[in-house]
């Protein structure tokens, strides 16, 4: 299960980034998962529920994953289509186009400290 490796590198970034007194005050950690990221948000929940048992001092703080639709832009005529169905395709000019711009990414996104 790479996501319980995915947890920890979440959480050394975190440590490096931030001093001791700092994350403790942390609450909530926001992330943005695409969906072309082979990242399953559910086993990323439960990887991280999983790593309270080892580190208890982050029990108290929450896991928010948003999940990033696919986006595409095209090299024709730059439009930018959402993806559907993976039918890489732009609305637009109805060529197809491999040029992922959104989707791919796992990113912390925002994390939140108490006051």
């Amino acid at each position: 299960m790479h996501e319980t490796s995915i947890v920890n590198s979440i959480m050394r970034t975190l440590e490096q980034e931030f001093e001791r007194e700092k994350l403790n005050k942390m609450k909530a950690i926001h992330l943005k998962v695409g969906v072309l990221s082979n990242i399953e948000p559910r086993l990323l929940h439960n990887a991280y529920s999983a790593y309270h048992l080892s580190n208890p001092g982050y029990h108290h703080v929450e896991l928010h994953i948003e999940s990033t639709p696919l986006k595409i832009q095209c090299e024709v005529c730059n439009h930018i289509t959402d993806v559907q169905n993976y039918r890489f395709i732009c609305e637009n000019c109805d060529r197809p186009s491999k040029n992922v711009i959104q989707g791919e990414e796992m990113l912390i996104h925002k994390v939140e400290f108490e006051d």
